[in-house]
């Protein structure tokens, strides 16, 4: 791992988290992986990264499967419920039968 790894992967099911558009407390949830992200920070920002850069290259260039592969380590991370794990864990199933459906 890299020093900045553990901030990829948060931002990363942060996005992952954000397509969840079913779970009714997607906001609070979000809310939630702000402020572990944000705790985060307060003890191991590095000067000279450009944390916005990181935010925008996640958001554009990592794909939904990943984002939501990241979201499961955040979502273990800040004990969330167990509903929202299921979620994920389906939509990273669909994710994948459809892939192969499409080869």
């Amino acid at each position: 791992m890299q020093f900045d790894d553990p901030y990829k992967y948060m931002i990363s099911g942060y996005y992952g988290i954000d397509t969840l558009d079913e779970y009714d407390n997607k906001i609070y949830l979000l809310k939630e992986v702000e402020d572990y992200i944000k705790d985060y920070l307060k003890d191991n920002k590095i000067d000279g990264i450009d944390y916005d850069e990181i935010d925008e290259d996640i958001y554009k260039n990592t794909p939904l499967i990943h984002k939501l592969q990241d979201a499961l380590l955040v979502l273990r991370d800040i004990n969330a419920p167990l509903e929202v794990k299921i979620m994920v864990k389906q939509k990273i199933g669909d994710l994948k039968r459809n892939y192969k459906l499409n080869k």
